[in-house]
């Protein structure tokens, strides 16, 4: 009797051991050998990302992972050859530039990928959410590769110095940021219960959240992406008191919001891992210089370890004050939705200003509020 009951619970624990692997395989078109990298990011702060490399044969990736936590992880797989998509076209952002899709622990994931000049079509199968979200891409896509292609002319106009085809393509890139936030209206309210629409529903500017996100079903926002954006969107906001906190420096000494009373002050939440953050590093430092004897710059790192985020300062050289935030309950507090976000708090304390991404009207807003 008894090695029996001791065989069935090996048994459990190795089918419960398996069941926690997830499963990752793909195609990627026009792709031979290759080295990429992998980032799994856990939807949830104070958890750690995953980053890996791995081998692409003959176009076909395999990988397995055991994820830390059992919650929903966004993966973003790059490679070098489509650095093409990475160049610095700010205040714009590129859109499908790598392949990315959202899992869970014991998921096996199928994708097929064919990367073009202007975005990486992407296919993905294995659960509800990026067979959701596969809908999305086929509508949005000739959008986005429309969009992506204007930001890259625009960056390469920028850097010409050639006022009048800048002002020219400012002018497409704005039009078809409208197109794309009237198609991706148009989806969520022909699939109000589907996650995905949560999800993409974040995507819009903040006013737009607001307006569309009773149009959710139930379904949708008691999902997690539902949860997460009824959290972002009825947080703190814009005229409210800045909530307070504390937490360590690089140096191990704790930092309190009180510490800078009586200034404005840059609350920026950001990660080692997020590639808009480390992106946007060089502009920051470029206002850090021109703004610092009047308003605190405070960057707080999140999802991140200490390690990371202490070499990243020293690498980056980031001289304003550095924190590192452990848990969610900041960034929830502060409806944090994406990373980067920055926002402005006054010498009374609440909240002026908030700006996701790599958001040209944040620097706009500091230039009119020191620039004299």
């Amino acid at each position: 009797m008894k090695p029996t009951i001791l065989i069935l619970l090996l048994l459990l624990v190795s089918i419960a051991s398996e069941a926690q692997k997830t499963f990752i395989s793909g195609s990627i078109k026009g792709f031979k050998n290759d080295t990429l990298t992998i980032f799994c990011l856990p939807m949830k702060m104070g958890e750690t990302p995953i980053i890996d490399k791995i081998v692409c044969v003959d176009g076909n990736v395999n990988y397995e992972v055991q994820l830390v936590a059992p919650i929903v992880h966004l993966v973003r797989i790059t490679s070098p050859k489509w650095n093409a998509l990475n160049v610095n076209t700010f205040p714009y952002l590129i859109e499908l530039g790598d392949i990315n899709f959202f899992i869970n622990s014991g998921d096996r994931i199928n994708f097929t990928a064919e990367p073009g000049p202007n975005g990486i079509f992407c296919q993905v199968f294995g659960n509800p959410i990026n067979e959701q979200r596969n809908e999305f891409t086929k509508k949005l896509f000739p959008i986005y590769t429309e969009f992506n292609s204007h930001c890259l002319n625009y960056a390469k106009d920028k850097d010409g110095k050639d006022s009048l085809l800048v002002k020219k393509e400012v002018a497409q890139i704005e039009k078809i940021k409208d197109q794309i936030e009237k198609a991706t209206i148009s989806f969520i309210q022909k699939h109000p219960d589907w996650e995905i629409s949560a999800e993409v529903l974040m995507g819009l500017p903040m006013d737009s959240c607001r307006k569309y996100f009773d149009q959710l079903g139930p379904k949708a926002k008691s999902s997690y992406f539902g949860i997460y954006a009824q959290n972002a969107l009825f947080a703190v906001n814009i005229g409210d008191q800045a909530p307070m906190f504390s937490l360590p420096d690089e140096k191990g000494k704790m930092v309190s919001l009180s510490d800078f009373k009586d200034k404005y002050i840059v609350l920026e939440f950001w990660g080692t891992w997020c590639g808009y953050c480390v992106k946007d590093i060089p502009t920051m430092k470029e206002y850090y210089k021109k703004y610092n004897s009047k308003v605190e710059f405070v960057s707080i790192a999140c999802r991140d370890s200490e390690k990371r985020w202490k070499e990243a300062i020293e690498k980056y050289r980031m001289n304003w004050v550095n924190l590192l935030n452990g848990d969610e309950k900041l960034p929830i507090t502060y409806g944090i939705q994406g990373y980067p976000t920055k926002i402005i708090v006054n010498p009374e304390g609440l909240i002026m200003g908030k700006h996701l991404g790599e958001a040209t009207d944040f620097y706009t807003e500091l230039d009119r509020l020191f620039n004299n």
